[in-house]
């Protein structure tokens, strides 16, 4: 599987990633729509989104997953709207999608990366060299746990 990583002003592939997070968290997790698009889909130029496509690369390929991450601070960068495609879920996809974001971070100078992990998905995170921080937290009325590690 192929990863693509990109900015918001690339509206067509922002679109595709919008509907696997849509049918994930609008459809599957009732999210409510005016939550799931934020600014950081808007206008946040250096917020970077990750896609990945059903068969490889190629353009046509259905969408099956995606991801994003954006500026938190001036070392931290905060992942967030991981979402894989229900029939596509268990075979490693989000952990490629989180890679590619990780990966994408430390390129640009990020030091640390933060996320608020749904608590069913903290054992995913912890896998992926994440701790916890805090208390957990409702967001959206589902369970959250705030959790850090560094790149």
């Amino acid at each position: 599987m192929n990863v693509e990583v990109f900015t918001s002003d690339d509206r067509v592939r922002l679109a595709e990633a919008l509907a696997v997070r849509f049918a994930v968290f609008v459809d599957e997790q009732h999210v409510p729509a005016e939550e799931e698009v934020d600014e950081h889909d808007r206008t946040d130029p250096e917020a970077r989104h990750a896609l990945v496509r059903d068969g490889g690369a190629a353009a046509t390929a259905p969408p099956i997953a995606a991801g994003r991450s954006y500026r938190k601070d001036a070392h931290t960068v905060q992942i967030g709207r991981m979402a894989v495609a229900s029939e596509h879920r268990r075979r490693g996809i989000g952990r490629i999608v989180l890679d590619a974001l990780l990966a994408d971070a430390r390129s640009r100078g990020f030091t640390r990366a933060s996320l608020n992990a749904q608590v069913h998905a903290l054992s995913f995170y912890r896998e992926a060299g994440f701790t916890p921080v805090g208390p957990t937290f409702l967001e959206c009325e589902i369970l959250h746990q705030a959790m850090e590690r560094d790149l």
